[in-house]
């Protein structure tokens, strides 16, 4: 028998959303200390678990502090959705997440991700296959947008409605342009009345006061966190404590860059193959408005071990 962890999770949910070359295990835990209802790893390839990818397999990786975790798969055959599902289920994950969509091009060229939309049969083909491999043993949800090409997520919602899913997470921006403009939180807001499951909504939670707008505007049940939380794995916390106390606290600089060390050490710890290479945006991106900030990101970004960090910390501290 599943728990159902969407439903056990505190409305609204506030959570880290996959990230592709981000969401590892360090990133994960830095933002669970400080907010996450749930984490997921970065999202992974039905197609590379069919195949016994050892590149998938540590993707998948995580530790139970890190509970409750979701697997987000993304590709286009039902039948690697059905042994994905299988697997994930075999390897612990409190849920299994669809991936349509993601506006990457090596996504899309193959067919998965957003570009699923252009064939709502097939969705409904994979979201059925993906609950047939969960067999009732954790919750399947998905991830889309609000539209690709001429397909409308309304259209998408009602052709999904009677599913018995938990979840769907919209992001309010097109395929044609995944990031640019602001988020489209009508269509969020008419999908919360399309769907009986949970609507999560991704796209315009950047600061706390712009998640709130959100909630309250589109009646969803949460939302999800992706580039607002780059150099700000406290935003979670501050997103949480603006809708309960109507107020919250920004981390001073030298809090901020006690963060980052701690970051980059769990890199160290966690990430098993050349920690560092992974971790040189990451860290840049912490230092993110500072004074001379140009000049340490371009230290920042060649560094390769935990002792060039801290020099470069503390030659951070002293200049301010």
């Amino acid at each position: 028998m599943q728990k159902n962890i969407w439903k056990l999770a505190q409305k609204p949910l506030i959570y880290l959303a996959p990230m592709s070359g981000v969401t590892n295990r360090a990133y994960r835990q830095i933002v669970k200390r400080f907010y996450s209802d749930v984490l997921f790893p970065e999202f992974v390839s039905v197609d590379g678990i069919h195949f016994e990818s050892k590149k998938t397999d540590e993707l998948l990786a995580f530790d139970e502090c890190e509970r409750p975790i979701i697997a987000q798969l993304f590709g286009s055959q039902p039948e690697y959705f059905y042994e994905a599902a299988k697997h994930v289920v075999k390897l612990g994950f409190d849920g299994v997440d669809i991936n349509f969509g993601c506006p990457a091009p090596k996504v899309a060229k193959n067919g998965g991700g957003c570009v699923l939309l252009g064939d709502l049969g097939l969705c409904r083909e994979i979201i059925q296959a993906t609950i047939e491999g969960a067999a009732g043993r954790i919750p399947v949800s998905v991830k889309t947008r609000v539209s690709y090409k001429k397909i409308h997520v309304r259209e998408f919602c009602q052709r999904i409605a009677d599913v018995p899913l938990a979840a769907l997470c919209i992001h309010g921006r097109s395929f044609e342009k995944p990031y640019l403009g602001a988020a489209d939180l009508d269509c969020i807001r008419e999908a919360k009345t399309l769907v009986p499951f949970f609507v999560i909504a991704s796209g315009n939670a950047h600061t706390p006061q712009a998640a709130k707008q959100t909630l309250e505007y589109t009646g969803c049940d949460g939302v999800a966190l992706a580039r607002g939380t780059f150099g700000r794995p406290w935003i979670g916390k501050q997103i949480k404590d603006f809708l309960t106390c109507n107020t919250y606290t920004e981390p001073t600089l030298n809090e901020k860059l006690d963060v980052m060390l701690e970051h980059a050490r769990l890199a160290e710890q966690l990430i098993p193959t050349r920690p560092f290479i992974e971790m040189r945006k990451v860290l840049a991106w912490y230092i993110h408005g500072i004074p001379n900030a140009a000049h340490f990101r371009s230290q920042l970004v060649r560094v390769n071990n935990i002792k060039e960090v801290e020099h470069i910390i503390n030659d951070i501290r002293q200049s301010l």
